[in-house]
């Protein structure tokens, strides 16, 4: 079983691709601007 995060507690850093082809670090935003994650199942 995965590690949960709790509410307040800073999120893990990852990279993703964005619908362009260019990675993403969620680390480029840290500190710098609030960051909304939304995970969808399947491909929109």
């Amino acid at each position: 079983m995965k590690e949960q995060i709790a509410v307040g507690q800073t999120a893990p850093d990852f990279e993703l691709t964005d619908v362009q082809g260019n990675t993403v670090r969620l680390s480029d935003y840290r500190g710098k601007k609030h960051v909304l994650l939304v995970f969808t199942r399947g491909f929109m």
